[in-house]
């Protein structure tokens, strides 16, 4: 068997244990779900799994890695055509955020991903949890330099800083969001607009006369 041969049968077997993780996760539950049951339906036995992903929490967080590669390259795109507007862009990075979100992982599973972060803080999911955010900052960053250089957005403001400041407020909101089973994605874009809207109410940050229409 050749080496491109092998690698193509781990990349298929990683598919496709991370495909029925993703299904049992959503349809019971996290704690429900054992490594073995995972492996039986994957077609591959148990040690594999746990030679892949080590833990159960592990594969979660490949489901997140996996989730997050898929919206960075959505979030890259929106900054090659941002509207002319800043508080649209930062209502619309927000969206497909959430958009993307539950197209991935239901609300259910989501909350399980927040604990883990929650609990497993200074470990490997929390560490690479945070790392993943710290992309996602990144390119709301690039966005406020965008707007900074068209003169929308006052040059005083630190762009990272006021970045991570936008995206941790989106944060919140998506955890009530996911948090509340009754609130649907209509209501969570209008909250969040409502949000940006409030950030962006003074001259000292905003100068909406300056954007060309």
């Amino acid at each position: 068997m050749t080496s491109g041969l092998r690698e193509r049968q781990k990349i298929d077997r990683s598919n496709r244990i991370l495909d029925v993780a993703r299904d049992r996760f959503q349809s019971e539950g996290y704690d429900a779900v054992t490594i073995e049951s995972i492996a039986a339906d994957a077609n591959v036995s148990a040690v594999t799994v746990y030679n892949y992903y080590g833990t159960k929490a592990n594969l979660l967080l490949a489901l997140v890695k996996e989730s997050d590669e898929r919206l960075i390259a959505q979030l890259r795109a929106l900054t090659e055509s941002l509207p002319l507007d800043i508080r649209e862009a930062v209502a619309e990075f927000g969206q497909i955020m959430r958009r993307h979100a539950m197209t991935y992982l239901t609300k259910r599973t989501w909350r399980e991903v927040i604990a883990s972060s929650i609990l497993q803080g200074g470990r490997q999911f929390g560490q690479t949890y945070q790392a993943l955010d710290r992309v996602l900052i990144g390119i709301m960053a690039d966005i406020m330099v965008i707007y900074q250089q068209q003169g929308s957005l006052t040059p005083e403001i630190e762009a990272a800083g006021f970045a991570d400041t936008l995206f941790e407020m989106q944060n919140i909101r998506f955890f009530q969001f996911v948090s509340d089973d009754d609130q649907g994605e209509a209501t969570a874009d209008q909250i969040f607009r409502r949000d940006v809207w409030a950030i962006f109410a003074t001259k000292q940050v905003y100068h909406h006369s300056e954007i060309r229409t």
